[in-house]
């Protein structure tokens, strides 16, 4: 008895569908927020404790394992903003001048449940398009639950970059939004 050939190309092709939907699901990323529920931290703006990975593949909790030094992180939505965060990214040496002992990161923060399954992809496009390993260890994507942090951080759009310096604790001191510029250097200068 011959084998059908439609059929094993049928077999084929399901085993293939298979294949891929168990690659995107392993490949699916989602970093809880860790929204802050002790008192003296209901206010907002403050910035949500969040796991996640660099694109050296390094896991990274933020903000704690930024603690002890003051932290700029550059908060992006759209690959379009990475040229506003280059602005910043720019002026590292001014930025670090002004703010002594100070860490910079960006993080690019990507809807989880619209983009999770494909943050193997997309990681692998960044990392692919930066190939100094400084610069990998400062970009860290989140994947999450957008509303959720932008709420935490009191952010009303996602069209603009922010700039979020936080203290040593981990505390927000100043956020200011958009391109860089020397007043708004000034502006997250501590006093």
């Amino acid at each position: 008895m011959a084998s059908d050939p439609l059929k094993q190309t049928g077999a084929v092709t399901c085993i293939f569908i298979l294949a891929i939907g168990s690659l995107m699901i392993a490949s699916c990323r989602h970093y809880s927020l860790g929204l802050r529920r002790d008192a003296e931290r209901v206010r907002t703006p403050y910035f949500p404790t969040i796991t996640a990975e660099n694109l050296n593949n390094e896991k990274v909790t933020l903000p704690e394992d930024f603690n002890g030094n003051p932290l700029l992180v550059l908060v992006a939505y759209k690959q379009k903003q990475q040229t506003n965060i280059n602005t910043w990214l720019d002026r590292m040496d001014e930025i670090e001048s002004a703010i002594p002992g100070v860490q910079i990161i960006e993080t690019p923060t990507i809807s989880s449940g619209k983009w999770g399954w494909m943050a193997g992809f997309i990681d692998g496009g960044m990392r692919s398009g930066i190939p100094d390993t400084e610069a990998r260890a400062r970009t860290i994507t989140l994947y999450t639950d957008v509303s959720l942090f932008n709420q935490a951080l009191n952010i009303e759009s996602v069209d603009t970059i922010y700039a979020v310096l936080l203290d040593r604790d981990g505390e927000i001191v100043e956020m200011v939004a958009g391109d860089y510029t020397p007043a708004k250097l000034d502006t997250l200068r501590p006093n």
